[in-house]
């Protein structure tokens, strides 16, 4: 059994079974964890407030099988816009469990917290850090270097013409 206790950003909450619930965070040393969080779906619960995604907190888990979270204390919350949510659901689709990265999580800091919470959230350096360098792209379908899109699904880029004929939710613009 060993005992982590990290900063970690929350992407995400699934509820399992009567009262937990199973928390998707990326953490600063681990990179991104599922864990169990027992009892976090009870009126009573002292984690459910500061495992609310876009929050930022200090987690305590214990790993034995798998991870659970025994403690959180929220210190940062990045404001609730579709922008935000979107890329919380990018960091999920896009990163994989217990891969840390440090230029990644400063990146992701400075991502949810820039200056205006309103404006459309720039993915080129996100993908330059996890391996998909926009400067080097070209649309898979026509090898156009015009690249305006990164397909989740496929894991490519799209030019315009392309990026239209793909179902928007599959797809990021860049």
């Amino acid at each position: 059994m060993e005992e982590h206790f990290t900063k970690a950003l929350i992407l995400a909450q699934e509820n399992i079974g009567e009262s937990d619930r199973r928390i998707i965070m990326f953490a600063e040393d681990l990179g991104k964890v599922s864990a169990k969080a027992k009892s976090a779906r009870k009126i009573i619960s002292k984690l459910a407030g500061h495992l609310e995604p876009l929050s930022f907190s200090n987690v305590r888990m214990i790993e034995k099988g798998g991870f659970q979270l025994t403690d959180a204390l929220s210190i940062a919350k990045a404001p609730k816009t579709g922008a935000n949510a979107e890329f919380l659901e990018f960091l999920k689709d896009m990163t994989f469990e217990l891969q840390p990265d440090r230029r990644l999580w400063a990146e992701i800091k400075k991502t949810l917290f820039r200056k205006n919470a309103e404006e459309k959230i720039s993915y080129r350096e996100i993908l330059k850090i996890i391996g998909f360098d926009p400067k080097f792209a070209r649309c898979f379908a026509c090898q156009s270097e015009n690249v305006i899109a990164f397909s989740k699904t496929e894991q490519d880029f799209l030019c315009k013409a392309h990026a239209l004929k793909v179902p928007r939710n599959e797809i990021i613009l860049i």
